[in-house]
């Protein structure tokens, strides 16, 4: 595979393309492209190891600490919601449990519904009254979350949700006493060697992360400082590298951070999706074929952030596509698949 050629034809598909592309192949570093600029106004271009947001990308961090409290004995699947945080959500469904909201099959109405076709309802829209400035820590949604009613009958069907990675992250906190991003820090950045990673707050980005850029409006980009809450959570907004996404894919798959019996639960189908060979596991997205799994991935879309990151067991390859842009991060993989074959 010619790196010069993918580049090329994501260019032609997207002239304003802003980010970077990595494909791995068997240990092998095939592609690292960077593109555009990480801060427009300072003209700071991207570079290889820029850290960039990844919205609901990383809801796989929140699963792999799930799935270590259970490896370690404190927490099940099968654990009432209601057990776990007595009196946080009193129009919840008692039956509600840990693998309903791992699996987006709760039924508990999310704190914004991304099936929604209203053009004027966006992410964005959520902080116009509540200033994102104040959602510090996963309690600070319960003003979002602590009313809502449930929408259909727990484990009923698949419906993604937000909001249950946000309580998901709340279990994490109250089970083992640590704060959420610390949490993660200990036990999947630091043993996956995920050194420029983390969950930063916007207000004191470390050096070398970009800066996610939105449509304004009136033909011309903006930051998106106001658009996502000022800290990334259990649902998403951690910042990463392509770099490290794959250490954490190979030291997942390896059983490092979670047993090999645990991560080939949390790579196995648990639930259809409604869309014709795509399942769901615990927090990653699955593509089958005769009832293999021939694609494992995650994917986040933010205003000013748009990333997605595959492993493909078959050619055992990774690709990371990382955006401080709406969009670029599907068809820069696409553009990539298209040239791989073998991975199909």
């Amino acid at each position: 595979m010619d790196a010069n050629i993918i580049k090329s034809k994501i260019l032609e598909k997207k002239p304003d393309f802003s980010g970077v592309i990595s494909l791995s192949i068997n240990g092998e570093n095939i592609v690292k492209e960077a593109i555009g600029e990480a801060n427009i106004s300072e003209h700071i271009a991207n570079r290889e190891d820029t850290r960039f947001p990844t919205a609901s990308g990383c809801k796989i961090f929140t699963a792999a600490a799930i799935l270590k409290l259970v490896e370690m004995g404190k927490l099940s699947l099968d654990a009432f919601v209601s057990e776990c945080l007595p009196n946080y959500f009193p129009y919840m469904d008692e039956r509600v449990t840990v693998r309903h909201l791992l699996t987006h099959t709760s039924g508990f109405c999310d704190y914004f519904d991304e099936e929604e076709n209203d053009e004027d309802v966006s992410y964005d829209n959520v902080w116009s009254k509540i200033p994102m400035y104040t959602m510090k820590a996963p309690d600070d949604f319960l003003i979002l979350l602590q009313n809502k009613q449930m929408e259909f009958e727990p484990g009923f069907r698949f419906k993604y949700n937000n909001g249950g990675f946000v309580i998901l992250s709340m279990i994490v906190e109250r089970i083992s006493g640590m704060d959420f991003p610390l949490f993660i820090q200990k036990y999947i950045f630091d043993v996956s060697g995920m050194s420029d990673s983390g969950y930063f707050f916007m207000d004191s980005l470390p050096g070398n992360t970009a800066v996610g850029y939105t449509d304004n409006g009136k033909g011309g980009l903006k930051a998106n400082i106001y658009s996502v809450p000022i800290i990334g959570g259990g649902d998403g907004g951690a910042y990463t590298t392509a770099k490290d996404m794959y250490l954490f894919w190979n030291v997942l798959l390896d059983g490092q951070i979670l047993s090999y019996e645990i991560v080939q639960a949390m790579c196995t189908p648990q639930v259809s999706t409604g869309d014709k060979g795509v399942s769901y596991g615990y927090g990653v997205w699955l593509n089958t074929c005769n009832e293999n799994v021939i694609k494992i991935h995650v994917m986040g879309g933010d205003p000013g952030v748009s990333f997605r990151s595959v492993y493909y067991p078959k050619s055992k390859a990774v690709c990371t596509v990382l955006c401080n842009r709406d969009a670029g991060s599907y068809m820069a993989i696409k553009v990539i698949e298209d040239m791989m074959p073998s991975s199909k």
